[in-house]
This record gives structure tokens, sequence and C-alpha cells, in this order.
């Protein structure tokens, strides 16, 4: 289900534990974050767990926003701006979530006011030396980490940990920098698990009707359930290419 501004108006509201006046948005199989400009900035608190949620990002401003909790989603990636539209954000629940590598928690560790941040039942948290990583890498104002209190001595612990020539080598080691070349394979993924825009499939609709051959048939409604609008398609308006337009036609 989209999240819609019929979506945001029908959803519970209600006061948390920490007295904050929060959406819920909980349980709808939500695909991606949109639309949230339509809630005016009302709450301190938006409950987006239990959704379909697969990149975290595009957030409108959300100066009152302080608490985010995301659990038993699907997010493997994190957008790099993803936090600089909600400044005030302290606390944030990813459990349960499928972020893997520590370079993808790198717009996590620019938040300048966060204090509070679960990434429990994550891969990423098996990875050698996360919890060090983590509070060496993020604002000193993270006070707590997977519910467990960052203490000063793990705090000294993670700055002699990764100080110096050898520190620096070691960052290398365990948190290199996500390969360039994925971004364009992964956004094409991330496209087809949300399933195709009604402008899509409108294109790839019109070229199965206008198609000659049943192979061409055939492509175009493989590219129909996977949701990705084939190359010949994305130039040119919807009757373009595909051996359906008149510029494809020879008289004979």
């Amino acid at each position: 289900m989209r999240l819609t501004l019929d979506l945001l108006q029908q959803a519970q509201q209600s006061l948390n534990a920490a007295k904050q006046r929060q959406l819920m948005l909980r349980g709808y199989k939500i695909p991606s974050i949109e639309n949230l400009g339509g809630t005016n900035d009302a709450y301190e608190a938006l409950d987006l767990s239990d959704n379909d949620l697969i990149k975290l990002g595009n957030f409108p401003p959300l100066k009152r926003l302080h608490t985010l909790l995301l659990m038993n989603n699907r997010i493997s990636r994190i957008a790099p701006d993803c936090f600089d539209s909600i400044p005030n954000v302290e606390s944030v629940v990813l459990t349960g979530n499928k972020l893997e590598k520590l370079c993808d928690l790198e717009a996590l560790q620019s938040m300048k006011k966060l204090e509070r941040l679960s990434l429990m039942d994550n891969p990423v948290t098996k990875v050698k030396h996360y919890r060090p990583y983590m509070i060496h890498k993020c604002s000193k104002t993270l006070r707590i980490l997977d519910f467990n209190r960052i203490k000063d001595k793990e705090r000294k612990a993670a700055a002699l940990l990764f100080a110096g020539e050898r520190g620096r080598k070691l960052l290398e080691e365990i948190a290199p920098p996500r390969a360039a070349g994925k971004e364009g394979s992964e956004k094409t993924a991330e496209a087809a698990k949300q399933g195709p825009s009604p402008e899509v499939i409108e294109r790839i609709k019109k070229a199965i009707a206008e198609a000659e051959t049943i192979e061409e048939v055939t492509r175009l409604e493989k590219a129909l359930k996977s949701g990705v609008l084939p190359d010949d398609l994305k130039d040119g308006p919807p009757g373009a290419g595909a051996g359906g337009g008149d510029a494809m036609k020879v008289d004979g």
C-alpha cells in the first residue's frame, strides 16, 4: 500500500510513553517513503514499523520529529542525505532490517543529535568491530546503542582502536566504501521490488498491443511482470519502439 495523503489522514494518532505525539503507520506494507509533508510537521514520533521499506530516505523537512521507529522492514540501504531534512531526530530504531555493511550506516553517523540507536537483528551487527566502530564514528551525543548504554571505557577503547595509521588501515579494512557501479543496478532492483509505475505499465501495455510477433509479445510481458521498462521504450512516446511504431514498419 502506498503512503498516500488519505492513509496519513486515516492513520491512528497517539501519545507514546515519552509523551510525544505519534503517528502510527505500522503494518501497511508501505514500500517507500513519500507524501510525509502531508503531516504538516505535526508529530514528534513516526512509527513506520512492519512495512516493506527497502531504502530509507525521501523525508521532507520535519523539524519537530524526534523519534523514528522502523522495526521489521526490509531496509538494506540508507540514502546519504536521509536525515538532512529531519535534523532534530534523537532516537532511531532499525531493529530487524537487512543492513549488512558498515558503509551502509554512514548517514546515521552524520546525525548531530542522535542519542539512541538500535540496529539489533541486522546482519551488520555481526561485522567485526561493529560496536566500537559505531561508537567511534557517531556523534558524541549517542548514549545508547542497541539498548546498551555506551560507557566511557568503551569510548576510550574505540578511540584507541582506530587511532593512528593502524587505526586508519583497520577502518579501510572493515568499512570499505561501497562500489560506485552497484548503485545503478541496485536502483533497478529496488524499482522492480516496489512494482512498476502507472506510466511504465501504460507504455508496456501499448507496446504489447502494437507488437507484431509472438517473441515481441513474450518479451514485453516479461518486462511488465518485472516492472522494468525495456531500453527501446525509454526514449520517445509510449507508442515508439518495440516493433510497434510506424517508423519500424517496412512497406512491402
